[in-house]
């Protein structure tokens, strides 16, 4: 890849994601809020400046991931339509692909709400109190953190940037004399990156409640789900298509427990 179509995708995939975390901001404020409470002798230092300086991590992580995306991901097949697009590829067959893999996004997207949600109700028996309201109702502000940071960003961290490593990784250590990467390496590789998606929930969740035993079993089977429909539809379809997937999750749960709510 030349240097300027290297920065050019490295500056709207970046933007992408960072618009993702601006959308975020709302959503963050009542955690920041809550951690606060939780702390004996909290900083003296004013709401809005904490809440910006949570974002440094995330800042960073999602520039390492972007980076780490565009010097692998084009090597093994991965595809992201916003890189193609900006490097004037996104025509013919690369928009007719995504035109027909959005309706794959939208539905696995679904599905998988739906069964997360069952998967849920069943646990809620064994959870703390505190985690137990978690399957009645979803805020507005959840539902839009969830679509934006989770759908957009989460993605550009978890598929773009470390899948996409971690099959490259697997592809030069035990396939160096192969083409390209084997099914099995990408396998490997969604699973990885899925146990990390659920594992990357642990701060939210300790928060909340308690981690125990049905608290850990809930956080890694639900997120863990997720994160493989969203790491194979990366592979197979590309990667706005995992985060349509990953925002549909959010917009339908949203709706089944708005529904839920009313009986």
């Amino acid at each position: 890849m030349k240097r300027k179509s290297f920065w050019k995708s490295f500056l709207a995939l970046f933007t992408f994601g960072l618009i993702g975390i601006i959308f975020f901001i709302p959503s963050l404020i009542p955690l920041v809020e809550e951690q606060l409470q939780s702390i004996p002798n909290p900083p003296d230092i004013p709401l809005v400046l904490l809440v910006l300086l949570s974002l440094i991590n995330p800042l960073i992580l999602l520039t390492i991931a972007v980076l780490a995306g565009l010097m692998t991901a084009p090597k093994v097949g991965l595809v992201s339509y916003l890189h193609l697009w900006v490097n004037g590829n996104f025509e013919g067959d690369a928009a007719a692909s995504f035109k027909k893999a959005v309706p794959a996004g939208i539905f696995l997207g679904a599905a998988a709400a739906a069964v997360l949600f069952l998967l849920e109700l069943a646990f809620q028996p064994y959870l703390p109190e505190a985690l137990q309201t978690s399957a009645g109702s979803r805020s507005l502000l959840g539902t839009i953190g969830g679509i934006s940071y989770g759908g957009i960003t989460e993605e550009l961290l978890l598929r773009w940037g470390m899948m996409s490593l971690f099959v490259w990784i697997l592809w030069k250590l035990f396939q160096r004399s192969r083409k390209a990467p084997s099914a099995a390496i990408f396998w490997i590789s969604i699973l990885a990156s899925a146990l990390l998606f659920a594992v990357g929930h642990l701060g939210a969740t300790a928060l909340a409640a308690p981690l125990t035993a049905a608290v850990w079993a809930r956080m890694l089977l639900l997120n863990g789900i997720a994160g493989l429909v969203f790491g194979w539809l990366y592979w197979r379809k590309g990667l706005e298509i995992a985060m349509v997937s990953h925002a549909f999750v959010h917009i339908t749960t949203t709706l089944i427990t708005a529904v839920w709510s009313l009986f």
